[in-house]
């Protein structure tokens, strides 16, 4: 299924990377589709699986016999982090669906007609400003700064994605596509976006600015800049994360021309309400059965 556009976390670059790190994962590939599936052992709980943003198929109508296939393989519990087209799923609903913000990568024209207004003029301002861009595969000592700075953010906004270890782990499995975008002025960075390739698509993982590289819009320059350089690699689209996080975030998301993907949900099951669930259907439908009732 190396044509389908994966999401990071059921993409091969990210089993790659898991493979690498001694993370048990394991790929199910069901008719017109695939799914990657993490696991890990947990005390008391054994273990534990979670299927995110999986599974990935060719003709949306194939979800719930794909998603039953992938529960069949594992025993114990399971989370499916579900797509946005999986539409009802068996289990227990644990947690909401976020929104992505998605950007679809076409024409540099016709991406600059898409911008919102306010982005648009805030692009100009940074197009005029006198920011240099570069970028150069993600590298542990020459950006050993950003890493240190996004680390802070994390702590400092409470929020948590993945750690400095796993992103160089990317970079060194999976080369040129773990690549970092700098702004610069007289030679120093005033902001910073990774960005990390797999196959058709490509995720914005994380950014760092300073006071500077607000004051010149950097972002917009650097985002617009990452656009146009994956379109012209003739990536598909690119993952910009959630939306529903903060209303400036996703005014800036927005404002890049990317579109709201709203996914299902996470839901919670268990090989053995499965199966159960399974005979009780499969009961019902024998003709013996039917006449008894």
């Amino acid at each position: 299924m190396a044509d389908l556009a994966l999401p990071l976390m059921q993409s091969h670059a990210f089993q790659r990377t898991c493979e690498q790190l001694g993370l048990a994962v394991t790929r199910v590939d069901v008719p017109g589709g695939t799914c990657l599936v993490q696991s890990r052992r947990l005390p008391l709980i054994g273990s534990f699986h979670l299927a995110s943003r999986g599974p990935v198929l060719e003709d949306e109508r194939s979800m719930p016999g794909a998603i039953h296939a992938v529960r069949r393989q594992f025993r114990g519990p399971m989370v499916m982090n579900a797509p946005a087209y999986s539409g009802s799923i068996s289990g227990i609903k644990i947690a909401a669906g976020a929104e992505l913000a998605m950007i679809d990568l076409i024409s540099p024209s016709e991406m600059r007609v898409r911008l919102g207004q306010k982005w648009r003029n805030q692009l100009k301002k940074a197009e005029r400003s006198g920011l240099k861009i570069k970028d150069a595969p993600l590298d542990a000592t020459r950006d050993k700064w950003f890493l240190e700075a996004e680390a802070a953010q994390q702590k400092s906004r409470g929020y948590k994605s993945f750690p400095t270890g796993f992103l160089l782990a990317f970079a060194a499995i999976n080369p040129g596509k773990a690549r970092l975008f700098t702004a610069s002025v007289d030679n120093q960075p005033v902001a910073a976006m990774l960005v990390l390739q797999h196959g058709a698509m490509a995720t914005y993982q994380a950014g760092v600015t300073t006071e500077l590289g607000r004051q010149t819009c950097a972002h917009n320059l650097l985002l617009w800049t990452i656009m146009n350089d994956l379109y012209a690699q003739g990536i598909q689209s690119l993952d910009l994360g959630r939306a529903d996080l903060s209303p400036g975030l996703r005014r800036f998301k927005l404002g890049s021309g990317a579109s709201i993907e709203h996914l299902a949900g996470s839901f919670f099951s268990h090989h053995l309400f499965i199966g159960k669930a399974r005979t009780q259907t499969e009961n019902a439908q024998r003709p013996e059965l039917r006449a008894r009732a």
